[in-house]
């Protein structure tokens, strides 16, 4: 079974991937908490995060370049956007 790499395997590297996190599956644990677990909002964001930026008409990406821009977009959604370029400036200056 080991035989077969891991992209030629997706359920496999998947299983692992979760196998992997179970404090990241408490979902209870979470709820009790109080802290969001993938609300509509949260769910529906790759709208207006990923596509509205990615799927404008006449562009296209290069993975890397697409890989990159979605890195931007969600240190905005964040509210990181700031810290990110100051940081940024302040370690190559």
């Amino acid at each position: 079974m080991d035989s077969v790499p891991d992209n030629n395997a997706p359920v496999r590297a998947a299983y692992r991937y979760l196998d992997n996190r179970p404090h990241q599956l408490d979902y209870k644990g979470a709820i009790d908490k109080k802290l969001p677990i993938g609300s509509g909002e949260i769910e529906s964001a790759h709208r207006y995060v990923i596509q509205q930026r990615l799927k404008r008409s006449g562009s296209w990406w290069t993975v890397q370049k697409a890989q990159d821009m979605l890195a931007l977009r969600v240190l905005r959604e964040n509210n990181d956007w700031y810290i990110y370029w100051h940081n940024l400036s302040r370690n190559t200056a």
